[in-house]
């Protein structure tokens, strides 16, 4: 398994104190007979760590890339990661 950087955002001035998100694509190769990557997400807040990941959502990369930079733009936090996945799906 292997996490590719997205990028960071600040959510500081949304809720008053330091917050500041990070944002990484999950690659995991399926064993055989499948024979693919499948991609996730991951969010950590970086001044608790604070993390959650949502494994296996799809093996089409442009997809999940789509994904990861809808939840850096929306500022998405690691507690609300599975509901925004869930919708998106």
């Amino acid at each position: 398994m292997r996490e590719l950087y997205i990028g960071r955002a600040d959510l500081s001035n949304q809720i008053g104190r330091p917050a500041t998100c990070e944002y990484r694509v999950i690659v995991r190769t399926l064993p055989p007979p499948l024979c693919c990557e499948s991609y996730g997400v991951s969010i950590t807040m970086v001044q608790t760590g604070e993390r959650a990941e949502v494994l296996d959502i799809t093996v089409r990369p442009e997809r999940v890339e789509e994904l990861a930079q809808l939840l850096l733009a929306g500022c998405v936090t690691p507690c609300t990661l599975g509901e925004i996945v869930a919708d998106w799906l």
